[in-house]
């Protein structure tokens, strides 16, 4: 392994950690809000993640800035996975 796949690996297993430990804390979240609740919880939160990716943009002004969108594009699919993952698991709890 070359010292870029070496860098590659670690950026990977951070974000991979930080989405897990994320991921546990909204898990931990829902099971403390009512039941009621957890449908309008989710969707404002899934609209927060939405909001502030479609705000953020290239640091330089430049629309055409391809890393940053292919950054904040997959950011959106991680997350949204994440979040897709959470509604089921509510829809299950009510089964």
């Amino acid at each position: 392994m070359n010292p870029l796949e070496k860098n590659i690996a670690a950026a990977r297993g951070e974000a991979l950690a930080a989405n897990l430990l994320a991921s546990v804390a909204l898990q931990t979240l829902f099971a403390m809000i009512p039941a009621s609740h957890r449908d309008q919880t989710l969707s404002r939160i899934m609209s927060f993640v939405d909001d502030t990716l479609n705000k953020s943009g290239p640091a330089k002004g430049d629309p055409n800035d391809e890393p940053n969108t292919q950054m904040r594009e997959y950011a959106r699919f991680q997350a949204q996975q994440t979040l897709d993952a959470i509604k089921r698991m509510i829809d299950d709890a009510r089964k």
